[in-house]
């Protein structure tokens, strides 16, 4: 059995007519599990789409959720305790290694010490699961690329000492690996776009981070960054495959 696991800021709602372009993206993508940001409880993406939407809501911020392709089990679902500004879902699928977690979050774009409450409260959640999968926007530079050409007027992301890496690196720490980092393709650049981002500067902020049991199982992670997706919303969106090994060990095909 193999996965595609797609996570996507798709900006406001894909409000102001982009929703055609944002369904198309996914339905492109053919995922089995999408994680989505700034939904903004919007359940015309589920229609569209055809898959089952499970959303949590913000603090104070918008909407995340989780699409999921009919032909998965859904085991569990639910929404991460924080309190989290944007949310995080979660929902548990069966597969043929055993269940596995999938998780959306958006985290807080400002303040970095809000993500960093935020990353503790996700590596907490992640530390009770075996198999678990964290996909989304976390507003965060992780410790492992180079950012030189990341400017310093970005004060979100910048600290006294040089880039503010210390979400990344807390959720690295507590063992989640960055599945781009380990299997990607292509430069790796999320944001911005030529539909938005002016605040951002060619940077990675958009994520897949596994737990150490399922991070080997993944065979690629790319950015998709054509034409489409460059005007559908201020984020690239990133896949990624995650082939699941049976009970005696074989990956699936």
């Amino acid at each position: 059995m193999s996965l595609t696991l797609l996570t996507y800021n798709i900006l406001t709602g894909a409000n102001h007519g982009r929703l055609d372009a944002v369904c198309a993206v996914v339905d492109a993508a053919g995922p089995d599990v999408a994680a989505v940001q700034e939904l903004r409880g919007d359940p015309p993406l589920a229609r569209r789409t055809g898959m089952r939407l499970h959303v949590a809501p913000p603090h104070t911020g918008q909407p995340v959720g989780l699409l999921v392709a009919p032909h998965l089990r859904v085991l569990r679902r639910g929404t991460v305790p924080g309190p989290f500004h944007h949310g995080a879902a979660w929902v548990e699928v069966a597969t043929e290694a055993g269940p596995l977690t999938l998780v959306s979050v958006h985290l807080f774009p400002y303040w970095g010490l809000v993500r960093l409450y935020e990353a503790r409260r996700l590596a907490a959640f992640a530390a009770r699961r075996e198999r678990v999968v964290l996909m989304g926007d976390f507003n965060s530079l992780d410790p492992w690329t180079p950012y030189g050409e990341v400017r310093r007027r970005h004060r979100r992301w910048f600290g006294r000492g040089g880039p503010d890496t210390r979400a990344m690196a807390l959720l690295a720490g507590r063992g989640l690996v960055d599945v781009f980092h380990r299997v990607g393709t292509g430069p790796g650049w999320t944001v911005p776009t030529a539909l938005g981002g002016a605040e951002f500067t060619r940077s990675r902020l958009d994520y897949v981070l596994a737990s150490p049991a399922v991070a080997g199982d993944f065979t690629a992670c790319r950015v998709l960054d054509g034409a489409a997706t460059a005007s559908a919303s201020d984020h690239f969106p990133v896949v990624a495959t995650l082939a699941t090994p049976d009970p005696e060990g074989r990956s699936a095909p």
